[in-house]
């Protein structure tokens, strides 16, 4: 551990004045001390003291508010957001431009065709503190644009405790009401699904080819052995509830040394129903007019299983060397029923035909990650500092039986089956063409090796850092989807009957069922592949030189060299891996960094930053081949064409620091993109999204941040309770523009893999996805350690965002503007020698909607609802 100079000499002096004291007390003279000086360095907060544009929440920080995943949280922070309850966008830049790292290593992820991890997995119990670096520094990756969030968690503690904790809570919109459901496997509580979801064991054992060559009757023996679970049922929804438990335990050995221990666990079980209202248009050109052809209600009942798992080992050997191990188990499982019901036509809805659309999905998210961590001081060195890690981690996501069906109305009036046989299954919009099944799995493994180095010198007060990184990259994924229709000939009744029903053995017996592996077809006749191998490497050396080259000015100079390999393949029917679709790419990139502190005034400071950065295309993006996104079934190619995206970054802010805890600061920034990768549909295969460079983008904002106590009891003469009170506020304004094409160019002239062509541009200017114009947070919160109370009232603000990029000449799905309220409180009293804390907290206090339009029209709105709960913590 580094040793420190401030607490030793403290030390030093008040031993001094106890000796004098006791000296005192037996009456034997002591010198006289007219002065005593205790020398030391000030330490600023984190925040003041880096020499980088960044914000960094505490434990503290996290103690205050309502939320309890580490997505949630960063959402307080000035210029991030939360999109899709799972990422962080960070100054209106998508997951694609920002790294999530832990311990200062790279985790992996198990979101497919994304190196991003979804944060709402990861809890804030085993967070020591957020650091959201907004500028580029030499020792962290070079694919940052936005920013990078390093998780840094919980270390070994400095005394022996135990605490647990239990919740309990709902939603206005879901706890006491009916969720609609289906028969599961007996361990669906714990997220592990027992077996009930997967291929069944007689199919398990035959490739796609080998399914597809078996002939009837024998192959209604494969089709009738798939467990027949499609009937959905109304049940009553489940309070919210979780438990968390956690260990420190330390070990001082006589010897000096001492071994710690930490370790976490926790379970939460959510249960949500959405009900929305749901809208989708055929647009007729770039004049805007456009016809209905979707409306829908749709209901989803959601459950939701996290379970986490978190052990730190550490060794201090002495004040300069230390070893830890840390171990770090995250899931995340979730159970969903989709259903549809509406209208749905081809080309106007007031013409259309009802419908009901199921989808029912479980998926198992899971990240493991090991590390081995070194610090060491060399005190011959100057106090030189060397720490260097290994992590081994891994990724995976399984959807084992994501099973879809539509039933439409028919000429008779009754509700059909659709199939690929039945008329409605060309006639409709937004429906399921027949009941597929659909298998997939994805796992993704990181292995890296590293070490940093930093040399204080007296020399302009400076320090020289250096470092080495290697980490690689591994997944793999595979899909297999059947698909099951009626058999010309088959009596009209049978397309009547429920799922159940329709697929009973007796269907099967008399063969009115077929059933198709689409796996190998798929590949053979529309190159669509079930198998999928990707891989990165990347190779990093940094230097950087930090210095006090003025007594108010400080420098910081990096630069960064990076060496990247991707590998990709895809194959499946007919294809062999390794053969057409294999792709690789090799790219070299040096990125240079520079930022300056100006501390103008005492306590004020101005600093100013930039950087070269790098935005490189991901895994399968590279790979000519059209693979299916299991998380939402759509079809995906990517292009051997796509270029990286070069960023250069420039940042400036104000920071004043004008009391013990008080603070603000008012920044500003400018983004310049080449060749920024968008994503956008194919022409006349609507269904399949690609990547693609853009021409150009610019993204610029202003951040302003304040916190503040207020000393109400010193101001007003009031009981010193008042004083227990504080704000923190912070506003960004952001405003960005993408040139999708050229001087003269069209949508045809933007190479794409096979010739093929994006759909037309509705414009050839636009927002980035996902960047609101507006961010904001305002947070009021009292503490009073004696009263044991902590309470707070928060209210975070998302302008206006892109959601969706419109295609075929049809405007842009907007996420309109929402605010929220929320509400918590806190209340710890003794238990003996023990602490007990009385819990309670309220989010969406206001039950705000959240609605999004296109077009000016309503695409999606849905509440979701007061979300409360009540907790009791024992800490031991």
């Amino acid at each position: 551990m580094k040793r420190n100079r401030l607490a030793a000499a403290v030390t030093s002096v008040l031993a001094g004045l106890s000796a004098g004291t006791v000296a005192q007390d037996i009456d034997v003279p002591s010198p006289q001390i007219e002065e005593v000086f205790v020398l030391g360095e000030f330490i600023p907060d984190e925040k003041r003291d880096t020499s980088e544009i960044s914000n960094v929440v505490g434990e503290e920080d996290m103690n205050i508010v309502p939320e309890t995943t580490v997505g949630a949280t960063l959402a307080r922070v000035s210029g991030l957001s939360l999109v899709g309850g799972k990422y962080v966008y960070v100054r209106g830049l998508g997951e694609r431009y920002s790294s999530t790292l832990l311990n200062r290593s790279r985790i992996s992820s198990p979101v497919p065709f994304q190196k991003t991890v979804p944060l709402d997995i990861v809890p804030n119990n085993i967070v020591k503190s957020l650091l959201v670096q907004k500028t580029y520094s030499a020792q962290y990756p070079g694919d940052f644009s936005g920013g990078v969030v390093d998780i840094r968690t919980k270390t070994i503690p400095d005394e022996d405790y135990l605490t647990a904790k239990l919740r309990i809570g709902g939603n206005s919109e879901t706890t006491g009401g009916d969720g609609i459901f289906y028969r599961g496997g007996e361990n669906d509580n714990w997220g592990w699904d027992d077996g009930t979801r997967k291929i069944p064991k007689n199919i398990q054992g035959l490739t796609s080819e080998e399914f597809e060559d078996v002939d009837y009757p024998a192959k209604s023996n494969l089709g009738a052995s798939f467990y027949n679970n499609w009937d959905i049922y109304e049940k009553d929804m489940k309070p919210i509830y979780s438990g968390d438990l956690e260990l420190g335990k330390r070990f001082d050995l006589d010897n000096g040394q001492a071994i710690g221990i930490l370790a976490n666990v926790k379970y939460t079980n959510i249960w949500n129903n959405t009900i929305k209202d749901l809208a989708r248009y055929e647009f007729t050109g770039v004049d805007g007019g456009s016809n209905q052809t979707v409306d829908y209600t749709r209901w989803i009942t959601k459950q939701t299983v996290n379970l986490s798992g978190f052990l730190n080992v550490g060794w201090e050997i002495n004040q300069d060397n230390s070893l830890s191990v840390t171990a770090l188990n995250l899931r995340q499982s979730e159970d969903e029923v989709q259903q549809d019901r509406g209208f749905s036509s081809e080309d106007d809805v007031t013409d259309g035909t009802f419908v009901e659309s199921y989808r029912l999905q479980w998926t198992e998210n899971e990240i493991i990650s090991y590390s081995l961590n070194g610090e060491h001081y060399f005190s011959g060195l100057n106090d030189m500092l060397l720490e260097w890690r290994v992590v081994d981690g891994s990724g995976s996501r399984e959807a084992p039986d994501t099973r879809t069906y539509t039933y439409a109305e028919d000429n008779s009036g009754n509700m059909a089956v659709v199939h690929p046989g039945s008329q409605a299954a060309g006639d409709l919009r937004d429906v399921y063409q027949a009941p597929d099944r659909n298998y997939s799995k994805l796992d993704d493994t990181i292995e890296e090796y590293g070490f940093d180095i930093e040399l204080p010198l007296d020399f302009l007060d400076s320090v020289i850092k250096a470092g080495y990184s290697t980490y690689e990259r591994t997944r793999e994924s595979e899909d297999r989807l059947f698909r099951f229709e009626l058999q010309p000939g088959t009596p009209q009744y049978v397309a009547w009957q429920t799922p159940r029903q329709l697929f009973s053995n007796d269907n099967w017996i008399d063969q009115y069922l077929a059933v198709r592996d689409f796996s190998a077809g798929q590949a053979n006749a529309s190159g669509i592949f079930p198998f999928a191998e990707s891989s990165e490497e990347v190779e990093g050396f940094y230097g950087s030189w930090d210095a006090q080259i003025l007594s108010t000015v400080r420098l910081q100079l990096g630069v960064r060299d990076e060496q990247t390999d991707i590998v990709a393949d895809a194959w499946g029917g007919n294809t062999d891996p390794g053969t057409e679709n294999l792709v690789k790419r090799s790219y070299s990139d040096t990125l240079p960094a520079v930022s300056m502190t100006w501390e103008f005034v005492e306590n004020m400071q101005l600093r100013f930053a930039w950087s070269e950065t790098v935005n490189r295309p991901s895994l399968l993006e590279i790979t000519g081949s059209t693979l299916r996104n299991p998380e939402d079934q759509n079809l995906y190619r990517g292009n051997v064409f796509l270029e990286p995206a070069d960023v250069e970054n420039y940042d400036a802010r104000w920071e004043w620091y004008f009391g013990s805890a008080d603070e603000m600061s008012l920044g500003v920034f400018y983004k310049e993109f080449t060749d920024p990768i968008e994503i956008a549909k194919i022409q006349a295969q609507g269904d399949i999204f690609t990547w693609f460079n853009a021409e150009e983008a610019e993204l610029e904002g202003v951040e302003f941040d304040i916190r503040k106590d207020l000393y109400f009891a010193t101001w007003f003469d009031l009981d010193p309770v008042w004083d227990g009170f504080r704000i923190q506020a912070n506003v960004s304004w952001i405003d960005s523009e993408v040139t999708l094409l050229g001087d003269g160019e069209t949508a045809a002239d933007i190479p794409l893999t096979g010739g093929r062509q994006i759909a037309p541009l509705f414009s050839n200017e636009r927002q980035m996805t996902g960047q609101s114009d507006v961010l904001g947070n305002l947070l009021f919160v009292f503490e009073d350690y004696d009263l044991g109370i902590t309470t707070s009232l928060a209210y975070n603000y998302t302008g206006e965002r892109i959601a969706l990029v419109g295609e075929n000449n049809a405007p842009d799905i907007i996420e309109e503007a929402r605010g929220r309220v929320d509400l918590l409180f806190k209340y710890a009293l003794p238990w003996g020698n023990d602490t007990l804390e009385f819990e309670a907290k309220a989010a969406n206090i206001l039950d705000s909607e959240v609605e999004l339009t296109q077009g000016g029209q309503l695409y999606e709105r849905w509440d979701p609802g007061v979300t409360y709960s009540f907790g009791l913590k024992a800490r031991f």
